[in-house]
């Protein structure tokens, strides 16, 4: 009797260490992929990324410029060259973004800063001087490590 107990509660134990173990049944939405018809490519979209996953900015000479995280997660852009339907080649600006790229500011020169989250959490920004150079990511209040 004593080892028919024994076995139960060893079968007990190991069940209890199989459930603990188990991944969790809630399941985090995954960032689903989308494409322009107008800009082309393949890039994350909704969730934390939007309904659309598209940032778009028009510039004071009718430039169209769009901004997406890209599946391996890093800013790309494209624009429109000059007052055509032709486009620039998409344009990888690196970071590992898990949000929705945002306008932070823009100014009739036409300069802008973008921000996004990084995978730590933190929010992180990208700015364009008005002769169109860009900085490298940048982000605010995080200790050096």
């Amino acid at each position: 009797m004593n080892k028919i107990k024994a076995v139960v509660a060893a079968a007990a134990v190991l069940a209890g260490i199989g459930l603990t173990a188990a991944p969790a049944s809630a399941s985090v939405a995954s960032p689903a992929h989308c494409g322009s018809t107008i800009f082309g490519g393949d890039f994350l979209c909704g969730g934390d990324y939007g309904v659309g996953g598209q940032t778009f900015h028009t510039f004071q000479d009718g430039t169209q410029q769009v901004f997406v995280v890209g599946t391996d997660h890093a800013l790309w852009t494209r624009w429109t060259i000059g007052n055509t339907d032709k486009l620039s080649a998409w344009t990888k600006m690196g970071g590992y973004l898990t949000s929705r790229i945002v306008i932070v500011s823009s100014n009739q020169s036409g300069a802008l800063t973008l921000s996004a989250r990084g995978s730590d959490g933190h929010q992180w920004y990208i700015d364009r001087n008005s002769g169109g150079g860009w900085s490298g990511w940048y982000t605010y209040g995080v200790p050096k490590g």
